[in-house]
């Protein structure tokens, strides 16, 4: 079982339930906010993420993120030329002899989606991170809220 720290935001907001305490915050460092201007050297896949990235994460992500959010925007390019080029190539190759075999670009694609879902981790963009941050918490709707939006909408016509 991974035991993950609680963020000090979220612990501050709780009012504390540990009762440990907290860095002052007086020393608190206010960072800016992310920088919304899309970089020119990203392609479509790029500044789709870096759009919904920076529009998701307004509240938590700051000018520091920009690195880690740029790494991650080339990977999503680089995810879409990989596709590209298995719908071109095959996901299998076959050598001149005759034996079919996995493309690279397989195993290559399988490493940068681990690599991305990494960093989208660290920059808070997964519903778990999210929850983390205390930002979001995403919650299904119950059996009786189900059966009562059923019994409303039956009321209704």
């Amino acid at each position: 079982m991974v035991v993950r720290s609680v963020p000090v935001e979220r612990k501050r907001a709780l009012g504390n339930p540990g009762k440990r305490a907290l860095p002052d915050s007086s020393r608190v460092v206010a960072l800016a906010p992310v920088v919304d201007v899309v970089p020119d050297s990203l392609g479509v896949e790029g500044r789709r993420f870096w759009v919904s990235a920076v529009e998701a994460g307004r509240p938590w992500l700051a000018e520091s993120d920009q690195h880690l959010l740029l790494l991650t925007a080339q990977a999503f390019d680089r995810r879409a030329f990989f596709l590209s080029q298995l719908a071109e190539q095959g996901w299998s190759i076959v050598t001149d002899k005759g034996y079919p075999y996995k493309n690279p670009l397989v195993q290559a694609l399988a490493d940068l989606e681990k690599q991305i879902g990494s960093w989208l981790s660290l920059l808070g963009l997964t519903p778990s991170d999210r929850s983390k941050l205390g930002v979001a918490e995403v919650k299904a709707q119950s059996k009786l809220e189900e059966m009562q939006a059923a019994r409303d909408k039956r009321a209704r016509g």
